[in-house]
């Protein structure tokens, strides 16, 4: 049974959720209907670096801030005790905004909200702040130029925002300043950066589904580009979107895996992660993701490449999960190399050479298994587990040593 991951929209009169909507996904809508004041919306989209993912948007009728009676109306309570997301639309220019904190938390702390709820504040009409001249006369700026001081505003009033709804973090714990997106329709400005808010809280919905704490798991983790991705398709025979130039997966995946290998029935969660050094940006926004999974590892893959030798920050990813505790001498890990083709491609055999010709005691093999070993060994030095055989090289291109690769997780399992 696949799950279905429902995005749930409220606010006050005027406060724009149905545009927003219109915004988010005019164009990747399949079904709606309305029952009861309620609009719900079947919507189909590919998520970057995953798949078409089909979820249900449902926007509740309007709140009124000065009655109790909207949670008993049609449709509301069973929405939101059932949504994996919720956006609340707060317009810039709402100066009430203590109001409307009192009265959606006291609805609630009085609902049974899922236990891996997102919470996301979309800080709506932000024209009135980035062009407010243009905006009252309910035009939109003809340069769409957003100067530096009204961005400096903006910036200040959504802290504003986050310090009074801060105690939020009773129903979504990761709920933070970055929970809060303003936004504008009208100006088409940060409608990407909203999506993405509600996307990690769709991912993380179909994740929690999918992850079965009851057996291993196993995660790759390893820079951008080095194959992680391409890796996981060739071993389990998957079709996760790849691709060489820039970074396909920017959210975890989470998949049940069942295999038959050497006579044994094996079953396990296998994680794709987003890769490291992708920028500052990335990485501080994947962390929470680095943090989650990798701690869960049973088998922790850190994967490079064979025509590369700076590991410096590869040392430092893996350092700041050992110092937070995040990763644990108890784990198993494989020091894993891909595309060990590339070591063969020089001007006289410039496609490279067959791998599958190579004898069982290659030098550049060696040589290249020798270097990654000693180059990230040290951050690993309290890890007995860890010494020169637990590097795999293999070349997914060639298809070749996979076999191995494989049968080295398994055994760690």
């Amino acid at each position: 049974m696949v799950k279905k991951p429902r995005v749930v929209f409220v606010g006050g009169i005027e406060s724009g959720k149905t545009s927003t909507i219109e915004s988010l996904w005019s164009e990747c809508v399949t079904d709606f209907h309305q029952e009861k004041g309620s609009y719900f919306f079947e919507v189909s989209e590919m998520l970057v670096g995953r798949e078409v993912v089909d979820f249900e948007v449902i926007e509740l009728p309007r709140i009124n801030f000065t009655s109790t009676a909207w949670i008993d109306k049609p449709n509301v309570r069973y929405a939101l005790e059932s949504a994996d997301v919720i956006v609340y639309i707060l317009p810039c220019d709402d100066s009430l905004i203590n109001i409307r904190k009192n009265y959606l938390e006291k609805v609630l702390k009085n609902l049974n909200l899922k236990e891996d709820l997102v919470f996301i504040i979309g800080y709506g009409m932000a024209d009135w702040i980035l062009t407010p001249v243009v905006a009252r006369n309910l035009e939109t700026a003809k340069t769409r130029q957003v100067g530096l001081a009204a961005v400096s505003n903006l910036i200040q009033k959504t802290n504003i925002v986050f310090s009074e709804f801060s105690s939020f973090t009773q129903f979504d714990p990761t709920f933070s300043v970055d929970s809060i997106v303003p936004y504008s329709n009208s100006l088409k400005w940060n409608i990407d950066i909203l999506k993405y808010q509600i996307w990690n809280g769709i991912v993380l919905s179909m994740n929690n589904f999918m992850f079965d704490p009851d057996i291993p798991t196993v995660v790759l983790s390893g820079k951008t580009g080095c194959g992680k991705t391409s890796t996981i398709n060739a071993l389990w025979n998957l079709e996760l979107a790849t691709g060489r130039v820039v970074s396909c997966t920017k959210f975890p995946a989470v998949m049940h895996i069942e295999d038959n290998f050497d006579g044994d029935y094996i079953s396990f969660n296998l994680v794709d992660l987003p890769g490291i050094a992708e920028s500052m940006d990335a990485n501080s926004i994947y962390r929470k993701f680095y943090y989650r999974f990798i701690a869960k590892a049973n088998v922790l893959i850190c994967l490079s490449q064979a025509d590369r030798r700076a590991y410096k920050q590869d040392q430092l990813f893996y350092s700041d999960l050992i110092q937070n505790g995040i990763l644990t001498k108890n784990q198993n890990v494989i020091l894993g190399i891909n595309q060990a083709d590339l070591l063969f491609k020089d001007k006289d055999h410039p496609d490279g050479i067959d791998l599958h010709t190579l004898g069982a005691d290659n030098d550049l093999i060696n040589e290249k298994e020798l270097d990654y070993y000693d180059s990230i060994s040290s951050v690993f030095s309290d890890f007995e587990k860890i010494s020169v055989d637990s590097v795999a090289i293999y070349s997914v291109l060639q298809k070749w040593n996979l076999i191995s690769l494989k049968r080295k997780i398994y055994n760690l399992l």
